[in-house]
């Protein structure tokens, strides 16, 4: 029984360190130039192409510190797979984590940005977004600017971490030109 417990925790470790290994190297070969494209024109609707891996640039080592609690993070994000736009996740290893995803916004005005979610209406520095705040997973704040939608969700809560989603989230609209 014990050996068979250590094989499954020695082969979840081998997994994870993988994870974040490839993560890494995925990271460092994307280049700054590469962010994501807006393409616009008076005739088409805007469309954003944003990867996972850039996802994971968008964020500097600070606020990613910032939305774990002041905890360092294990790796510098795991791209995660995701359909409509990109995604990438970092955790502590001791339970703080979050996930921040990009993805293409709607064309037209945010009316009820918490139409779809139980939160309280935030304007901040020219973006509108619902903040959905509860103890343990599912923390949400998803905000819309331009052609871009921006989601981070944890299960980490707190006033100094709210105002820590809040600048983040302003600096990666920033990133994105939004």
């Amino acid at each position: 029984m014990r050996k068979g417990l250590r094989r499954l925790l020695v082969v979840s470790v081998l997994g994870f360190v993988a994870a974040v290994v490839t993560g890494a190297i995925g990271y460092a070969l994307v280049p700054r130039s590469s962010m994501p494209s807006r393409i616009a024109s008076a005739d088409t609707q805007r469309s954003i192409s944003i990867s996972d891996i850039e996802v994971c640039g968008l964020l500097t080592s600070d606020e990613v510190q910032r939305l774990l609690n002041f905890a360092s993070s294990i790796g510098p994000g795991t791209p995660q797979p995701y359909v409509a736009g990109g995604a990438c996740a970092w955790g502590t290893g001791l339970g703080e984590s979050f996930e921040l995803t990009v993805m293409a916004h709607q064309l037209g005005p945010v009316v009820n940005p918490c139409a779809r979610i139980a939160g309280n209406e935030i304007h901040v520095g020219g973006w509108v977004g619902c903040s959905r705040l509860v103890f343990g997973p599912g923390n949400v704040l998803t905000a819309s600017k331009g052609a871009y939608t921006v989601s981070i969700e944890t299960n980490v809560i707190g006033f100094p971490y709210e105002s820590a989603e809040e600048s983040t989230v302003s600096h990666v609209f920033g990133e994105l030109h939004a």
